[in-house]
C-alpha cells in the first residue's frame, strides 16, 4: 500500500511539474491578450464618438453659417446619430463579453480532473491486468534464472561463432579442392544452420554435381531451394523433388515435400497418401515421425478424409492429434460442425500448451492447424512463443524456423 501511495505522490508531482508552466503560460497569454484586446477597442471605439459628437458640432456651426440647408442638415445629423449609436452598441457588447468570461471553468480545474481521470484509470487498469499479490523477485533471488539465460546465449553465440568459422574454412579449403563432395554437404548444412539457405544452394548443387545426382543430395538441394522461397514449392524445386523420387534414396524429406507440393496446389487427398506412405514406411523411432504424423491428422480432419485403418495405429500413437475416431466422426458432420469442432480441438492445444509449453512437436501442431484454418497471426503469435520457449535449445529453434518458412509463417 505504502508504495502505491508513493507512487501516486510522484506522478502528481510530476504531472504537476509538467502541466502548472504550460498552464501558467496561457492563462498569463490569454488574460494579457484579452485585456489589450479590450483597451484597444474601446479606446478606438471612445475615439470614435469623440470624432462623431465634433461632427454634430460641426453640423450646428455650419447651420449658423448658411452652409447648409435645414434639410441637408437633418440628414447629416441622422447619420452621425446612427453611427454614434452603433459604437455605443460596441461598447455594450465588449464589456457584457467580458463579464461573462469571467464566469467560464477555469482550464486548470480541466487539468486537474484529467490528472484525476488518469491517476484513477491507470489504478483499474493495474487491477485488471497486474498482479498485486505476485511477491516481489529481487535480482538476487533470480542469480541462477540469470545465469541460466545468459549461459544459454553464450553456448547460442559460441554455436554460431563456430558455424561462422566452420563456413569461412570450409569455403577456404573447397578453393583449393574444389572436388571435395563432403566438404560441399557439410558447407550447405551449416549454410543452413546460419539460416543462409539461399547460399547453400551453390553448396548443394556442387554436391549434385559431383555425387552424379545421388538422390540424398538431391533432397538437400530441394530443401534449400524451398526454404529459400519461403516455404513455397516453385517448379524448380518440384522438378528436383521428382528426380530424386526416381533414385534409391530413402530421404523422407523427398516424399514429405511431395506431398506438401500436393497440399499446395489444392490437393490435400494426395498430400495425405503420400505422408500416410511415408510414415507406415518409417522407424518407430523416426525424430521426424511425430510431425508427420500430426500434419496426416491435422488435414484429415481439416478437409474430412477417412484414414480409419490407413495409418500405423503403434506410429499414430504418439501423436496429440486427433484420433481416428475423431476423424471417422468428422464424415458424418456438415462443413459448419466440422469447422467448430476442429476450432474446439486446436483451442484445447492452444490452451493445454499455455499450462504445459515444454511440447515443441504441439507448438509445431499448433502452427499447422492455425495456418490450415487461415489463422495466420495465431500462427505467427505461436511461432513466437514457441521461439521464446525454447530460447536456449537452439535445434528446436531451427526446427520452428524452418517448419515457418514452409508453411507460410514470416520466420525471425
Amino acid at each position: 500500500m505504502t508504495i502505491w501511495i508513493v507512487l501516486a505522490a510522484i506522478t502528481l508531482l510530476v504531472a504537476g511539474f509538467v502541466l502548472w508552466p504550460v498552464l501558467r503560460q496561457r492563462e498569463t497569454g490569454a488574460d494579457a491578450a484579452s485585456d489589450d484586446d479590450d483597451q484597444n477597442g474601446n479606446s478606438e471605439l471612445n475615439h470614435d464618438l469623440a470624432v462623431y459628437r465634433d461632427q454634430l458640432a460641426e453640423i450646428e456651426r455650419d447651420i449658423e453659417r448658411g452652409v447648409l440647408s435645414t434639410e441637408q442638415a437633418n440628414a447629416a445629423r441622422i447619420e452621425v446619430q446612427r453611427r454614434i449609436l452603433n459604437a455605443d452598441q460596441r461598447i455594450k457588447a465588449r464589456e457584457s463579453g467580458a463579464t461573462s468570461g469571467i464566469g467560464k471553468p477555469s482550464l486548470r480545474i480541466y487539468s486537474a480532473l484529467a490528472i484525476v481521470l488518469f491517476l484513477i484509470g491507470g489504478f483499474g487498469l493495474y487491477l485488471d491486468l497486474g498482479s498485486p499479490d505476485m511477491p516481489d523477485r529481487p535480482i538476487a533471488s533470480r542469480a541462477d534464472e540469470i545465469n541460466a539465460i545468459q549461459q544459454a546465449e553464450s553456448i547460442n553465440s559460441n554455436r554460431l561463432a563456430a558455424l561462422n568459422r566452420a563456413v569461412s574454412d570450409l569455403s577456404q579449403k573447397l578453393i583449393a579442392d574444389p572436388e571435395n563432395l563432403k566438404g560441399w554437404e557439410l558447407l550447405g548444412a551449416s549454410l543452413m544452420a546460419l539460416g543462409r539457405p539461399v547460399e547453400a544452394q551453390t553448396a548443394f548443387l556442387e554436391a549434385v554435381k559431383l555425387s552424379d545426382r545421388d538422390g540424398d543430395y538431391l533432397a538437400m538441394y530441394a530443401e534449400s531451394l524451398i526454404r529459400g522461397d519461403n516455404g513455397q514449392i516453385n517448379a524448380t524445386a518440384r522438378g528436383v523433388l521428382k528426380e530424386a523420387a526416381t533414385t534409391q534414396s530413402g530421404d523422407p524429406r523427398i516424399q514429405y515435400y511431395l506431398g506438401l507440393a500436393d497440399a499446395q496446389d489444392g490437393n490435400i487427398a494426395a498430400a495425405v497418401d503420400r505422408w500416410i506412405a511415408l510414415a507406415n514406411s518409417a522407424p518407430a523411432d523416426a525424430g521426424w515421425l511425430p510431425m508427420v504424423v500430426a500434419r496426416i491428422k491435422d488435414a484429415a480432419l481439416a478437409q474430412g478424409i477417412d484414414i480409419e485403418g490407413r495409418l500405423d495405429v503403434a506410429k499414430a500413437a504418439p501423436s496429440n492429434g486427433p484420433s481416428q475416431d475423431d476423424v471417422a466422426a468428422a464424415q458424418q458432420m456438415t462443413p459448419e460442425e466440422r469447422q467448430d469442432m476442429i476450432n474446439s480441438m486446436v483451442d484445447g492445444l492452444a490452451d493445454r500448451l499455455d499450462g504445459n509449453p515444454d511440447d515443441p512437436e504441439g507448438w509445431a501442431r499448433l502452427m499447422q492447424a492455425y495456418m490450415v484454418l487461415g489463422k495466420q497471426d495465431k500462427a505467427q503469435a505461436a511461432y513466437q512463443k514457441a521461439s521464446d520457449v525454447f530460447a536456449d535449445q537452439p535445434d528446436l529453434v531451427a526446427r520452428f524456423d524452418a517448419l515457418a518458412k514452409e508453411i507460410g509463417i514470416t520466420a525471425n
